[in-house]
């Protein structure tokens, strides 16, 4: 399976290559537990659940590490934007208060798998920052602040902070993390794996059934790419949850992309984790490795699919690099998608009241280092039949229509186009078609996608999205075909890169 961009932890984190078990071997295996998805919300869960006596087996549908943990900036942080004065005006302030505990339980278990098995994964404590350049934004920093103090958040106000821009002010939050993700996902592979847990690469699950043999003493069925898998419990953390029969969260979640981009730079590097309130989002940080800070750029912020030409998010952040850091060095660009709910809360838990045992983790916002972790507490509590009082409030069944609406109504137009795309009167020729460019062509009267490679190869395809059928459109930033209904992305042959879709994109021939 190709992927379009190496970030900059795949270029300084590896695997072992014996970490996994042969997929051809997946076929009518049986677990007490299976795990969708191999990120940290996946493994982090694996680690709580290793010595409970169940059997455990953990699917991954690509390689480990090239799904959304492999992408991030890697902040561990209880800090998400402006978050609490939202919860507290929205919701209440004792669903704030879980939230909040939540997320601290969740950078808690990060920092004791880490000191408990020697991890070297660069954890270092961080001040996170939430920052605005424009004056007219200050009041929105000090409501949060004073959320803060609802909430015995022990954070401060200042405006002078070190970044190379001018800043009208900034929140704080001291004790906050950083780490590499992929040395910290690729320790816990390890430590599960010796724990006896079976895990798979390259097995995408299809569906999910009641099972109906009676020679298999199990509750569920889940059809893969690579034959049938047997579990009682099932946890979905594969980032946008593949069943669309179950919890309807097609309907509930959208995509939203971002990009980063990963630099030396001449200046002395600054400590602390930045981002700003509003559009034009600039997110900065520096990571700190043995072999010297590299500064984490992200910014570009919009729904998936939304943008013409998504190479412009990355001239926006080099221009933005060329302004305020000199005689930079870019080592890595790359674009990252995240789950968002509506009302901004994940969706953690029972898939659904109605559905025993078959628990989802979805929706993390951009903040999944804190998120995963958390997940993972909540949802092998639940398992392992321990209380907590903090999982509520990500009930995955809850109705938040007033909370909701207003993104929802964004969302509902980018569907909408996504979905009237296929409709659209295509009038290039399929010859016309450049070396390097991805476009829809009209090729005998039907719409085809068609790729053209630096040897002059066209790799064809039906561009519709094979999730719910809306049509698919060419990211040149990335050279994918992605789909703005629901952020499904294939690769230039149309093999699946990114779900929620669990089929490859049809092929088509065409003859020269």
């Amino acid at each position: 399976m190709e992927h379009p961009r190496h970030s900059y932890w795949h270029e300084t984190s590896h695997k072992k290559n014996d970490s996994t078990a042969n997929k051809s071997e997946i076929n009518n295996k049986e677990f007490d537990i299976l795990i969708i998805g191999a990120g940290l919300t996946g493994l982090n869960t694996a680690y709580l659940l290793k010595d409970s006596n169940n059997k455990i087996g953990i699917i991954e549908g690509s390689k480990i590490g090239f799904g959304t943990t492999g992408y991030t900036t890697a902040k561990i942080t209880i800090q998400h934007d402006l978050i609490y004065d939202y919860l507290i005006n929205s919701f209440s302030l004792e669903e704030a208060k879980q939230y909040l505990k939540a997320n601290e339980e969740g950078i808690n278990l990060i920092k004791k798998i880490v000191s408990d098995n020697n991890i070297e994964c660069d954890f270092k404590e961080q001040t996170a920052y939430v920052y605005t350049t424009d004056i007219n934004e200050i009041d929105q920093l000090k409501k949060e602040l004073h959320a803060y103090e609802k909430l015995n958040i022990n954070g401060f106000y200042t405006n002078e902070v070190p970044l190379p821009i001018n800043v009208e002010g900034a929140i704080g939050i001291k004790g906050q993390y950083q780490f590499n993700p992929l040395k910290y996902l690729y320790s816990l592979l390890n430590i599960i794996k010796d724990s006896k847990c079976e895990l798979y690469e390259e097995v995408r699950a299809l569906n999910i059934e009641r099972n109906q043999e009676d020679n298999k003493n199990y509750e569920y069925v889940i059809k893969t790419d690579c034959g049938n898998i047997y579990a009682n419990k099932i946890i979905v953390s594969s980032h946008y949850p593949f069943d669309n029969d179950f919890g309807l969260f097609f309907l509930r979640l959208y995509q939203e992309k971002s990009y980063i981009i990963a630099a030396t730079t001449e200046r002395e590097a600054f400590e602390g984790m930045f981002i700003n309130i509003n559009d034009p989002i600039r997110s900065m940080k520096y990571h700190f490795s043995n072999s010297g800070p590299v500064l984490l750029l992200a910014g570009g912020n919009h729904k998936v699919g939304a943008k013409d030409n998504e190479e412009d998010s990355y001239k926006e952040l080099e221009q933005f690099l060329k302004q305020n850091f000199k005689n930079y060095q870019i080592i890595n660009k790359w674009s990252t998608q995240d789950c968002m709910t509506y009302d901004h809360i994940p969706y953690i838990g029972k898939y659904s009241n109605n559905i025993e045992d078959i628990y989802v983790a979805t929706g993390f916002k951009k903040w999944g280092m804190s998120h995963s972790a958390a997940a993972a507490l909540i949802i092998s509590n639940r398992i392992l039949g321990k209380e907590d009082d903090y999982s509520e409030v990500f009930n995955p069944s809850r109705i938040t229509p007033l909370q909701s609406a207003k993104e929802f109504a964004s969302s509902v137009g980018n569907i909408v186009t996504g979905f009237a795309k296929r409709v659209m009167p295509i009038y290039d020729q399929i010859f016309d078609v450049k070396m390097g460019e991805g476009k829809i062509v009209d090729y005998n009267g039907k719409k085809v996608g068609v790729y053209k490679d630096e040897k002059g190869d066209y790799f064809c395809i039906n561009p519709i999205c094979r999730h719910l059928k809306c049509a698919v459109t060419f990211n040149e930033a990335e050279k994918t075909w992605d789909c703005q209904c629901h952020g499904s992305r294939y690769d230039i042959k149309g093999n699946i890169l990114e779900g929620p879709t669990v089929l490859p994109l049809e092929k088509i021939k065409i003859k020269k």
